[in-house]
């Protein structure tokens, strides 16, 4: 599979870590030329067109959900104890602190994680962050199949959950994927990217890529 350079540099495999490296990164991001804080992308994809659970355990198509509207597309689980959490907190109190209108921008979840992330989980883990946010699960091989039409590494076990016996971290990507309206992959946001980065970058999505 082409791997390009900068999707190397920029969308990496993180380790779900309560203590790892990466969970203490919190810089944020420095503009581009172009003014904007994520980064482009340098692959030609759109939004996968897989069918997954809402949840309201309901079947639905991701692609045919997100048509229409730009889209923030985040993999991750429900028991995630630092990525996951603190992705959805910066951009759900960036929208708190924007013009931006959940109309106008969906933010969805996919989990990685669907033997644990049941559509009742997932919802009230959301409803924690804000409650219009979309969230889905599936069977992992459906999963995987929209990480790979993203050029995105798969899931992985990387060991024990020291929080809760018998549970288990899960390596998963980083970064949070925008689409425009036509569902066309635009940019990515890493793991790091703060508050202030969502403020300055959310009204462009909304406004540029509608």
């Amino acid at each position: 599979m082409r791997r390009p350079l900068l999707l190397m540099l920029v969308l990496l495999l993180a380790a779900c870590e309560a203590t790892s490296s990466t969970a203490q990164f919190s810089a944020g991001l420095e503009p581009g030329e172009d003014g904007w804080r994520g980064s482009p992308i340098d692959i030609d994809a759109t939004m996968p067109d897989v069918v997954l659970t809402d949840t309201e355990g309901e079947r639905r198509s991701l692609a045919e959900t997100t048509a229409g509207t730009p889209t923030l597309l985040f993999f991750g689980y429900a028991s995630c104890p630092d990525i996951c959490p603190i992705h959805l907190a910066a951009i759900a109190t960036a929208i708190e602190q924007t013009d931006v209108r959940y109309e106008e921008l969906d933010v969805v979840f996919v989990s990685v994680d669907p033997e644990r992330d049941t559509p009742e989980r997932m919802g009230a883990w959301l409803s924690g962050f804000d409650r219009r946010f979309l969230g889905f699960t599936g069977e992992l091989e459906t999963v995987e199949v929209a990480l790979d039409e993203l050029e995105l590494p798969g899931p992985y076990v990387e060991g024990a959950d020291p929080r809760e016996e018998g549970e288990s971290l899960i390596g998963h990507p980083a970064q949070v994927i925008g689409f425009d309206a036509e569902g066309e992959v635009r940019r990515v946001w890493p793991f790091g990217t703060r508050r202030a980065d969502w403020i300055a970058d959310l009204p462009r999505i909304v406004e540029e890529w509608a």
